[in-house]
């Protein structure tokens, strides 16, 4: 019999797929309100989610659900127009269940008041509180435990007490029957901790580490065999040799070479048969231990549905606080990747959506004098491509502008305009993928975590994947992530370098390439050759990786040179290796806390010889090699305030969180003073210099924007950077402050310490 624990996980899921349900199809409704087939379809659902509440007892989401089933309903019928302001009040109504249903979660005492989300759901097709049209009568009859439709009051504590009771019986009954799943006849599962199946994908490494092994051994065999095979010739000539050149008395002799001879025959039988059976067994293990690591890969694969389910929900929710107008069309949602790519991947996703929500749609009526439709387009798609999985974001919106980006990079000191001008279009586009780019100087939830797209190159990159970009300027924007399927188990390429095998991903590798070192040019003191079209820049492997150097002698000799050509970012190196040994499907581990991360190395793998072997991390190698652009390096003021203490000034009236910032600040090497409000913290300014301050609005005497104003009018202080951290989420207010002369706004509702501290590091280093 399930325990209750285990019923309420069921509970739970059904919920959850029927509220992400509900939130897509009320955004396709929004767009299509004389859809009455969307309409039906949407009442099923809720109706099927009352249900399930009135089987559990929990009235409250029941209450819900049914007001939200009257309204699909009445438009279905026709009787009510379905409305923007409708959907915003079911939405608000889903919400609420969703919070609900964490309190069931936690095993809480559901003390919310539905009564007002009830009221309101009411009036969407009343007009008014407390009026309803004329029930059928077969709806008339609803249990002891529903309130009232007709009068709607503060839950009291006898009804609290009787609804309290009505699902305790519920419950009670529910354990009795032994509690069949609650949509019918369903597939049976059990629940497996994810750490037990990451232990099992670890053994099943293990294994094909053996398996590799075992081909080892097989290949030993085979060549102990034909050792063997060569040794009796040599026994048998001898032995002939013997008996045409030797008198008869060394007899002797030639009998024991016979006997080595016949001793040696056997050892090669021995050896045959001995070769048979270990190939027999490889060739009958090999199928069976790749089908146990596919399905191992396939325990831990979900489709891409799984974290895009709730993206159209979201993408209506920004797009309407900015007063746009979206359209999000997903393709590819069966398209399958490892639990953990995923888990990787969505905040990425999440913070692109954002942004072309953000810098890329624009507002309807600009969309519609360039000739656009009202809606703006964001797409995304996901397809199986050579073995990896690519991802697309695209919008139909106002593009990248590269004078845009170049102007922004020299404003920044993120680059010298030298820099600057020897770059392709392609480099300086990429540039919006570097620490400190952002545009946006507000922190919400809509802007990300105002640092730009460096975080999701960041992601994508931990996860052994790259990301590109391409744009066209009024015409859209459009973001490809190529992932691997798992990150475990990757292809690499074994290569050679001063006699050590390195591995280098398969997915980061363009092609592999001989070079004669005569078509070798020497281009401001670097080796390039002209190659498909354009200059690749050539660099040796063993000089990135800072092996000790070896005489070049031995590299005069050879005419040609193996090259592996590695792509990250648009950006192509040929790195010179020794050897090209082969490719390999191989278990790929993590080098452990206690190294953390390590330069040019992203893992490690075992070969079949016992042989550790280090897998190479191709971002590094590019971002270190001699010849990539330096788009990494710090604005030299940067370079400036490491060499002293960055001293912060925090200005908040609320004790509690005063201390809690200036804990996180202290706690990351920065020397912390605070004030309680403006006027506190301009005395203290008249002694002290800060670099940057962080400052509430809010607060007595002298708000926020006012002390911020006062600064920036004050010869000396105009340059301190001032980050602004508050609750006021409304966009006059984050206006009000960007007029103010903040550099940047977080708000509350969004605000973590990695915020913080990246904002912080953006301004100050």
């Amino acid at each position: 019999m399930p325990e209750m624990k285990d019923l309420i996980a069921i509970f739970k899921a059904e919920t959850e797929e029927h509220l992400t349900k509900l939130d897509n199809g009320l955004v396709e409704l929004e767009k299509q309100p004389d859809n009455v087939d969307l309409v039906t379809s949407l009442n099923r659902e809720v109706h099927t989610l009352k249900g399930a509440a009135r089987v559990f007892g929990f009235c409250e989401i029941q209450d819900i659900a049914h007001r939200i089933e009257d309204i699909f309903e009445e438009v279905a019928a026709k009787r009510a127009v379905f409305s923007s302001f409708i959907a915003e009040k079911i939405f608000e109504g889903l919400d609420a269940i969703r919070t609900i249903l964490a309190r069931i979660v936690q095993e809480g005492a559901i003390d919310i008041d539905v009564s007002e989300i009830c009221r309101e759901l009411e009036a969407c097709i009343t007009g008014t509180e407390g009026l309803r049209p004329q029930k059928k009568p077969e709806e008339q009859a609803r249990g002891e435990e529903e309130v009232s439709k007709t009068q709607f009051r503060a839950v009291d504590t006898s009804e609290k007490e009787a609804r309290e009771k009505t699902r305790e019986r519920v419950m009670d009954r529910f354990k009795e029957v032994g509690a069949p799943p609650l949509s019918g006849q369903v597939e049976e599962y059990i629940r497996v901790p994810l750490s037990r199946v990451d232990k099992l994908l670890y053994l099943v490494g293990e294994v094909v580490v053996n398996k590799m092994k075992a081909s080892a051994v097989s290949a030993q065999v085979k060549r102990l065999s034909k050792l063997s095979r060569e040794v009796q010739k040599s026994i048998s000539g001898l032995s002939e040799a013997m008996k045409r050149d030797l008198p008869s008395q060394n007899g002797e002799i030639a009998k024991w070479l016979s006997q080595c001879d016949a001793l040696v025959q056997k050892l090669r039988e021995h050896t045959i048969k001995l070769y048979d059976e270990v190939s027999t067994e490889a060739f009958h293990l090999d199928p069976v231990i790749d089908e146990l690591q596919a399905r191992m890969k396939e325990m831990k694969m979900l489709p891409l549905s799984t974290i895009v389910e709730g993206f159209p929900r979201m993408v209506r929710d920004i797009a309407s606080q900015q007063g746009k107008e979206v359209n999000l069309v997903i393709f590819g949602e069966e398209t399958e990747l490892d639990k953990k790519v995923l888990e990787g991947i969505k905040t990425s996703l999440i913070h692109l959506l954002r942004n072309c929500i953000d810098h890329g749609i624009e507002e309807p009526e600009l969309r519609m004098l360039l000739g656009k439709p009202r809606y703006g387009t964001i797409k995304i798609s996901a397809s199986h491509e050579a073995g990896n999985v690519v991802i697309t974001v695209e919008d139909d919106g106002r593009g990248m502008d590269i004078d845009q980006i170049r102007q922004t990079a020299l404003n920044k000191g993120l680059l010298s305009s030298h820099d600057l001008e020897q770059m392709t279009e392609k480099e300086i586009l990429n540039i919006v993928f570097m620490n400190g780019y952002s545009t946006s100087p507000v922190v919400t939830d809509v802007s990300g975590r105002g640092m730009g797209l460096d975080i999701v190159r960041r992601d994508i990159t931990n996860l052994k994947g790259q990301v590109t970009l391409d744009t066209q300027k009024s015409k859209g924007t459009r973001f490809t992530l190529v992932l691997p399927l798992t990150i475990a188990i990757i292809q690499v390429l074994l290569v050679k370098v001063q006699n050590m095998p390195f591995a280098i991903p398969m997915l980061s590798i363009t092609e592999t390439v001989k070079v004669n070192m005569d078509e070798v040019a020497t281009i401001e003191g670097r080796m390039a050759i002209h190659f498909r079209e354009e200059i690749l820049p050539l660099v040796r492997l063993s000089e990135v990786l800072e092996l000790p150097a070896t005489s070049r002698e031995e590299e005069k000799v050879k005419k040609e040179v193996p090259v592996v050509i590695l792509t990250y970012l648009d950006r192509r190196v040929g790195f010179i290796v020794d050897e090209i040994v082969g490719e390999e499907e191989v278990f790929i581990k993590g080098l452990g806390k206690h190294l953390g991360k390590v330069k040019n190395v992203s893992g490690a793998m075992i070969m079949a010889s016992g042989e550790v072997v280090v897998v190479l991390d191709t971002a590094d190698l590019i971002a270190h090699s001699a010849l990539s652009l330096r788009l990494s390096r710090e604005k030299p003021r940067t370079d400036r305030r490491k060499r002293k203490e960055t001293r912060i000034l925090i200005v908040e009236d609320a004790f509690s969180a005063r201390e809690l910032e200036k804990s996180i600040l202290e706690t990351h090497g920065y020397v912390v003073d605070t004030a309680v409000d403006g006027l506190d913290a301009l005395n203290r300014m008249a002694g002290t210099r800060y670099d940057l301050i962080v400052s509430d609005v809010e607060m007595p005497r002298m708000d926020g924007f006012e002390l911020c104003r006062t600064l920036k009018k004050k010869e000396g202080y105009k340059d301190i950077p001032i980050v602004m951290v508050t609750s006021l989420e409304k966009e006059e207010d984050k206006r009000r402050g960007m007029e103010a002369g903040a550099s940047a706004y977080i708000v509350k509702s969004a605000f973590e310490q990695t915020n913080l501290l990246d904002t912080i590091q953006r301004l100050v280093g």
